[in-house]
């Protein structure tokens, strides 16, 4: 057991010592800095710094100093460590920045190339005829506005007549337009005309008031005519619009339109009106010739499309608001035979109208050889007319107005049937044609 202690004591020494350094203090001053070999209970033996041994009596010891050597400091490896893995991802951080910086970049100029190649593919320089012919109907704004008169007429005076029409407003009609269209890449001017014609069987009812005299004195007396007869009709209509492409495509182009419009609609009838005579020997058959007139001018700003598929087929579209205005005149010349004679009397309306509305046009299109297509398309107008300013006329026996229409021209339709100014003009049809273009 003596043997092990001492042995035990050795090797532990011996195993710390490369990590110990000790520093022995002699009693006379001196100082040892070295490595601890060997002690027992008397002395010990150590080994200096220049690699000589030396033995010392523990008497002789003042004081013994053990410090451990210097070893690498671990926060110093963590620290070297951080700044290596801080280095390393910055780098890929740089790294991955700059494959995506190529990545947009090659996404950019793939995106440029294509927007070349749609550009040189949507470039277009042609001029394209059309004609299209088909069915449709239309309407004008005096046809129910003269019935508003007629009644005003029979109430406001004790001379007057009201007719009930069972003619539908909107008359069945023929249309053909004739089209040109311009295009310069970006740029479109459109000129069209439209006309159509129309026939119309009139039926109704007429009331007739006969009065004379003045109001101690006057005789009155009414009748019940038949109505019937015929009517013929004509709408035209002129456009031209330019366009602009915002964004072309070769296959969708979405284009920003304005223009000028023109309408004319004209409409003749004559209407006969037949009843017996009363008992006062009033003859209540007459004729009436009568024509009505209107002309409108304005304009119309929308958009417009054009989408081409499958090659040879393309759809086009346009969309449109219209603000138009303009006169409107009515002119009905009526021949009668009362008890003596034939008599002739002329009436007129004479009004200005505000007209705004929509247009809509759907073409579809399809390429039949070379530059040669064939088409069909729908269109529906409809505007809204709002009265203005205008006058009743009136000429009966030679000139000679009953005194008590003055009031019934100037006040009479806005005081009784106001709603019947809101008027409607209108025109729709389905035409089927053909196009031929001319490429530049």
């Amino acid at each position: 057991m003596k043997k092990i202690i001492p042995t035990l004591f050795v090797f532990l020494l011996l195993a710390n010592a490369s990590l110990r350094s000790e520093t022995i203090l002699l009693k006379s001053g001196e100082k040892w800095e070295g490595v601890i070999l060997a002690q027992d209970k008397d002395s010990l033996t150590i080994k200096l710094g220049d690699g000589s041994t030396k033995s010392v009596p523990k008497s002789a010891i003042r004081k013994i100093s053990f410090a451990k050597k210097s070893e690498p400091s671990p926060q110093k490896n963590e620290t070297q460590i951080s700044e290596k893995e801080k280095k390393l991802k910055e780098e890929r951080e740089l790294a991955e920045k700059q494959k995506l910086e190529e990545t947009i970049l090659k996404a950019k100029e793939s995106q440029e190339k294509k927007r070349e190649e749609d550009l040189t593919l949507a470039r277009r320089h042609y001029l394209e005829g059309s004609l299209g012919v088909g069915r449709g109907d239309s309407q004008s704004e005096l046809r129910p506005f003269f019935q508003t008169i007629q009644i005003a007429g029979l109430l406001f005076s004790s001379n007057g007549q009201a007719e009930i029409q069972t003619t539908p407003y909107i008359t069945k009609n023929r249309s053909a337009t004739a089209r040109l269209f311009y295009a310069w890449n970006r740029f479109t001017v459109e000129v069209r005309g439209t006309e159509a014609k129309g026939n119309l069987e009139i039926a109704g009812i007429q009331t007739l008031a006969f009065g004379s005299g003045g109001s101690s004195s006057s005789t009155s007396d009414r009748s019940t005519n038949v109505l019937f007869g015929n009517g013929d009709t004509r709408f035209q209509k002129f456009s031209s619009r330019v366009g602009f492409s915002p964004y072309p495509h070769p296959v969708f182009d979405l284009q920003i339109l304005g223009g000028l419009e023109r309408i004319w609609t004209k409409s003749n009838q004559e209407v006969d009106s037949i009843g017996g005579i009363t008992a006062t020997g009033q003859n209540p058959n007459r004729i009436s010739y009568r024509n009505t007139t209107s002309s409108q001018k304005g304009y119309s700003i929308g958009i417009g499309f054009e989408w081409k598929f499958l090659e040879r087929f393309s759809l086009n579209g346009q969309i449109l608001h219209l603000d138009m205005q303009g006169p409107s005149s009515f002119r009905s010349n009526e021949f009668r035979t009362d008890s003596t004679s034939y008599r002739y009397s002329q009436d007129g309306l004479d009004y200005q109208w505000k007209s705004t509305g929509t247009e809509v046009n759907v073409k579809f299109t399809t390429k039949v050889y070379e530059n040669l297509s064939l088409f069909l398309e729908g269109s529906n107008m409809t505007l809204n007319n709002k009265i203005q300013s205008g006058s009743i006329t009136e000429s009966d026996g030679g000139g000679n107005s009953n005194p008590s229409q003055i009031i019934l021209s100037f006040y009479g339709p806005k005081i009784l049937i106001p709603m019947l100014y809101d008027s409607k003009t209108s025109l729709s049809y389905v035409q089927f044609g053909t196009n031929y273009r001319f490429n530049f």
